[in-house]
């Protein structure tokens, strides 16, 4: 990870905590996660004790025979999913988007934010306060018009209310075909992947079936008055659908597996910026790029692959390599 400025550096512990709530961890493996270079971990002690000391106790020092640990104590936290975090400034600029929607964790974004851009250098600062007034209208929802996201923003505010009153909620959406339905859904959590946000739900005619739905194609959202019970498997099912990257093409209980790609160099930077999933790794070699990814093979990633086109090469899983051979067949032929 290239170096970066005290807040950045602590938004992405404070994320990455957020994300593994279930888990505690020590600063070492905290560094080795989000690949932090050694020299840095007096900076990274000193920022664990300043996340610590936010008024809420929103970060936890747990000690366990006689090492300290860190852990997320965000209530509800299992409902906001960040599956990637590339750049960081964007993600302090969503959180301060949010933060008067979201009533678990409110008061919580509002202090971090605030501690954070403190932290920052004056440069830093100009810069974040440049990106939010450019991107406010349109963070979440990735060039949409400023008219159509003060809609999205009322959806998103009815859904995140639904999700913590436990409450369906009446939808109305655009599907990929042009079809619009106008159904009752079960949300449980917000999903952020690749700059966009979706609604994670679980299927009401398939128990403990869980499907995404665009927040950008919600064109409305109805509290109802029932309400639902959740599903701790159900949660946890659908937490690792989005981890395995088998939340949108992907199935119901991914398997996963390694996957191995080789790329070439120059790709390195664009690689960095758009990871596949959390468990991406880049080995820079003298002749290529090794990346590893730990998920499932399904047809998001043959997409993800196929995106960067010949300068990609799937040294394994071999069924990787006959999806990706099969759909090139199926593209030469149509040509």
């Amino acid at each position: 990870m290239a170096e970066m400025a005290r807040g950045e550096r602590m938004v992405h512990i404070f994320v990455f905590l957020l994300a593994h709530y279930t888990r505690c961890y020590s600063i070492v493996e905290i560094m080795h996660n989000l690949e932090i270079p050694e020299t840095d971990l007096r900076n990274v002690q000193r920022d664990m004790v300043a996340l610590v000391n936010v008024p809420g106790n929103y970060i936890e020092r747990v000690t366990e025979f006689g090492k300290v640990y860190y852990q997320a104590a965000v209530p509800k936290a299992d409902k906001l999913v960040f599956p990637e975090f590339s750049d960081t400034l964007l993600h302090l600029v969503f959180l301060k988007r949010i933060a008067n929607m979201y009533p678990a964790s409110s008061a919580l974004i509002s202090d971090l934010t605030e501690k954070i851009g403190e932290s920052l250098p004056k440069k830093s600062q100009d810069t974040l306060s440049q990106l939010y007034s450019a991107l406010n209208s349109r963070i979440l929802f990735m060039g949409t018009p400023p008219s159509f996201e003060e809609n999205s923003a009322k959806v998103l505010y009815t859904i995140l209310r639904a999700i913590g009153e436990r409450r369906k909620v009446q939808l109305r959406y655009l599907d990929n075909w042009g079809n619009v339905s106008e159904k009752t859904r079960v949300p449980l959590m917000i999903v952020v992947h690749h700059g966009d946000i979706y609604v994670g739900c679980v299927s009401q005619s398939n128990p403990g079936a869980t499907y995404a739905l665009k927040l950008c194609r919600i064109e409305s959202a109805k509290l109802t008055r029932e309400q639902f019970t959740e599903d701790p498997k159900v949660l946890e099912s659908l937490r690792a659908r989005v981890t395995s990257g088998a939340f949108l093409l992907g199935e119901q209980s991914p398997k996963t597996e390694e996957i191995v790609i080789l790329f070439e160099k120059h790709i390195w930077n664009t690689l960095r910026e758009r990871p596949y999933n959390l468990s991406m790794r880049i080995e820079e070699r003298k002749e290529n790029l090794r990346v590893t990814i730990k998920g499932e093979v399904n047809d998001y990633l043959k997409q993800w692959v196929m995106f960067f086109g010949d300068i990609a090469y799937v040294e394994k899983p071999k069924s990787l390599q006959r999806m990706i051979r099969d759909t090139a067949r199926k593209m030469t032929a149509r040509y």
